[in-house]
């Protein structure tokens, strides 16, 4: 007789996840399947301020954390338009539409397996607080969590003390969490704050940039 196989010992995500009592998830690009969009959005605002537009792949490689160096590489002109003032331009277009986008099922499957399976689940994202609780609220997911954490502004400059606040509130060993993400300022989180780290290769930035980071990649 055939037996359905548990989705958390089939995915790869398994020898980063086994054992783990503390698994945090960074959602855009790491749960959210929203690199496309996210292309899109940039771009219309890029064609708004009149800079040249990207590729998904120049995109996935220009992309960076604080998000002010990569508008800075993008071009934009601050006396036009302040910095901040982008900011806010970005995220109003990219919350009129972010329905588009859906969790990637692999994804989900993992989260609805290990959240029996572990003490807590969390997610920890450079997106405002406001934003990502509208956008976990619209997908019906918040069940799978136990802390959510956002940024209090729109800047996403770092999710570093966003981190701090939610591994001091779990109460759960270091060696026992684990943050699943998707950029090199995962990387530098998960270091910061003394955590390993698991990379999936289908996010904002490419598998050849994640690599280089020396840590472990996944595809999903």
């Amino acid at each position: 007789m055939h037996r359905p196989q548990n989705p958390l010992l089939a995915s790869p995500l398994k020898a980063a996840l086994a054992g783990k009592q503390h698994i945090i998830w960074d959602w855009n690009g790491t749960i959210l399947d929203d690199v496309s969009y996210a292309v899109e959005t940039i771009n219309w605002q890029l064609a708004r301020h009149g800079r040249p537009t990207l590729s998904y792949a120049q995109y996935r490689d220009i992309f960076d954390f604080p998000i002010r160096r990569y508008y800075d590489r993008l071009g934009f002109d601050y006396t036009r338009m302040s910095f901040e003032d982008l900011c806010h331009e970005y995220i109003e277009q990219y919350m009129s539409g972010y329905q588009v986008c859906r969790p990637f099922e692999a994804v989900l499957q993992v989260l609805r397996a290990s959240r029996t399976q572990c003490e807590q689940q969390s997610i920890l994202s450079a997106s405002d607080q406001s934003s990502l609780e509208q956008m976990i609220k619209h997908f019906a997911i918040g069940d799978l969590f136990d802390q959510v954490h956002g940024l209090d502004n729109r800047f996403a400059a770092s999710k570093l003390v966003s981190g701090q606040r939610l591994i001091e509130r779990s109460q759960v060993r270091l060696e026992d969490t684990v943050l699943v993400g998707d950029t090199l300022h995962d990387v530098e989180v998960a270091s910061a704050l003394g955590i390993d780290i698991l990379l999936v290769d289908h996010g904002h930035h490419s598998r050849a940039k994640l690599l280089g980071a020396e840590v472990p990649v996944v595809s999903v």
